[in-house]
């Protein structure tokens, strides 16, 4: 479990190599007297106070693209109810494991740690220490909706964003190439870190050259930090105190008991000894501040919402035919869920009404347990929808998911209940052939043949075959990458071919409108009377050894936008229609 402090008010920790960049109310940095100090200091906005022309100098910065960039939102979950409780601020707060006495502090601010609060104390013995501790939980469900929206926001500022997996609020950004676009990286660093000012989230934000460096930095600033060498951010990083990193509890007060107090104090040890003595955590640490660990930036996209929204032409009034629009638009969600392996933990209704007002009613729905039972959640939508009056009928319904990491017997449930039933899809048949008759229902097979019309044949369904989407998917990946991308047309071949006219080879290019004629015909599908171009032809020939057939199919396309596919017969010297292509 991470446990870190929220410290309010601390400025400054790095040397002489890094600098705090001020800025205006426009969120834009500051330059002048304070320009010559980071000059000294090899920052980056020397270059601002430069005497060379603007275009120069920016030009002069476009030399770096393997910046990253870190930024730290010390305690977020903290924040977040700090955010809908602004009254705590000021006061000792903390957020709890559980609504229990005897549940562990997992943040605090920095209120409770002047009075002696410190993350990993009993709520009990925290509330003894400081009767004005305030202290709340925060679901796993609503920091994970908060880090993917904080997620969102960040790539606005960079195509390559990597949330931190285990310590909610700290993302790194590739900050490299982006100097022809959004100024300097310090231009750069400080409208992003305005923008998190707005939402009134704390954050540090600091552009450097490696994942470890800047993110002890951010954690141990809550401005804008820009370095401009490798060197300068190592230097900085040493002299992050080590209350700032996401060290076990244990871990922090035993390493205080030693005297280390910062990253250097720390490297002055042996690898080795470190990671015998405080655990392979530490030992990490260790290796990362040298250097010597291999961490590059892995970056990710926030996951998409699991949402499904249906709008319905006339306001829907009854409950039972809602009931089966939602069903329906539960299924693909639940699908995609177990794909996953996240089950749903609860799940939001929401509906529209067609009244003047357009009143939004909400809903939340949450199962005993994540589920991806769809008879389960069903059911309390029904029972849901029975009490809400929907006389002015819903124009809109939208169907939101809150998932969780799904049990494994969610996911066994879910494998044991698939989609396709096979057994209702053999009563359907079995209704379908009492109602139409024994031959109403068939499935076609292919069969060794040179004809066309004897290249399948039908037979009776005797079983529910179920679909394999995994070959088709491969088959088609595989035609993909040969070939570009194609439309797909259907062909509909007629039970036999039809005669049209008689004549020669050479009528589809002296007189095609006549051919078209001749389709046109009851019991066809309506076409154009003129023709627009043929292809072919193509030649087909079978049954040399009982009797030759010689055939020559063409494509004939109609003005009225279908294509005919008609042969003609050299032995008959005539035309006939075989089928249609859209």
């Amino acid at each position: 479990m991470v446990r870190r402090a929220f410290p309010e008010a601390h400025r400054r920790t790095a040397g002489a190599e890094a600098r705090r960049v001020p800025l205006d109310e426009a969120g834009e940095p500051v330059t002048g007297g304070e320009a010559a100090d980071c000059e000294a200091a090899g920052c980056e906005e020397a270059e601002d106070d430069s005497p060379r022309p603007a275009l120069l100098a920016r030009a002069a910065a476009i030399h770096r693209t393997d910046r990253i960039a870190c930024v730290a939102l010390p305690a977020f979950p903290l924040q977040l109810v700090l955010r809908r409780q602004p009254e705590w601020r000021g006061e000792p707060a903390a957020v709890v494991e559980q609504d229990n006495p005897l549940a562990p502090l997992l943040w605090v601010n920095e209120a409770a740690l002047r009075v002696g609060i410190l993350p990993g104390m009993r709520y009990a013995a925290a509330l003894s220490v400081d009767h004005r501790l305030r202290a709340t939980t925060v679901t796993d469900t609503r920091r994970d909706k908060a880090v993917a929206a904080l997620h969102r926001h960040l790539l606005r500022y960079s195509p390559r964003v990597e949330p931190a997996g285990d310590d909610p609020g700290v993302f790194w950004l590739d900050a490299g190439g982006l100097e022809r676009v959004d100024g300097t990286p310090r231009q750069w660093a400080a409208r992003l870190w305005q923008s998190l000012q707005r939402a009134h989230f704390t954050a540090g934000v600091t552009v450097g050259y490696s994942r470890f460096g800047t993110c002890c930095l951010s954690r141990a600033h809550r401005e804008v930090l820009v370095l401009d060498a490798p060197a300068a951010e190592q230097a900085a990083c040493r002299r992050v105190p080590l209350s700032r990193l996401d060290l076990a509890p244990a871990v922090r007060d035993d390493l205080t008991r030693l005297g280390l107090k910062t990253i250097d104090d720390l490297l002055r040890l042996p690898a080795a000894g470190l990671g015998a003595r405080f655990g392979a955590g530490t030992l990490k640490l260790v290796q990362l501040a040298r250097g010597l660990g291999f961490d590059p930036l892995q970056p990710a996209l926030p996951p998409e919402p699991v949402r499904a929204e249906e709008h319905f032409d006339e306001p829907e009034t009854d409950a039972w035919r809602l009931l089966f629009v939602i069903k329906r638009r539960l299924h693909p969600l639940l699908a995609r869920l177990a794909d996953e392996t996240r089950a749903v933990a609860l799940l939001r209704l929401e509906l529209r009404l067609a009244d003047r007002a357009g009143t939004l009613l909400s809903h939340d729905l949450r199962p005993a347990s994540p589920t991806l039972d769809v008879v389960l959640l069903t059911e309390l939508v029904r029972l849901r929808l029975e009490n809400l009056d929907l006389a002015a009928g819903v124009e809109r319904v939208t169907v939101s998911i809150a998932p969780t990491a799904a049990p494994a017997e969610a996911l066994e449930l879910f494998r044991r209940r698939p989609r396709r039933d096979p057994e209702a899809a053999l009563r359907a048949v079995a209704r379908l052939r009492a109602e139409m008759g024994d031959s109403a229902v068939a499935r076609a097979e292919l069969r060794p043949g040179h004809l066309p019309e004897q290249g399948y044949g039908w037979r009776d369904i005797t079983g529910a075959v179920a679909p394999e989407p995994a070959a088709a998917a491969a088959k088609t990946a595989a035609t993909a990458t040969a070939t570009a991308p194609r439309p797909q047309l259907v062909r509909r071949v007629l039970p036999r071919p039809r005669p049209l006219v008689g004549g020669g080879p050479e009528l589809i290019l002296t007189d095609p409108a006549q051919l078209v004629r001749a389709a046109a015909t009851p019991g066809v599908p309506a076409l154009g009377q003129d023709a627009l171009r043929a292809h072919g032809p193509f030649l087909l020939s079978g049954g040399w050894w009982s009797g030759e057939v010689r055939r020559a199919y063409h494509y004939l396309e109609a003005d009225g936008g279908r294509v005919l596919w008609l042969f003609h017969a050299e032995a008959e010297q005539r035309w006939y229609l075989h089928g249609f292509v859209e």
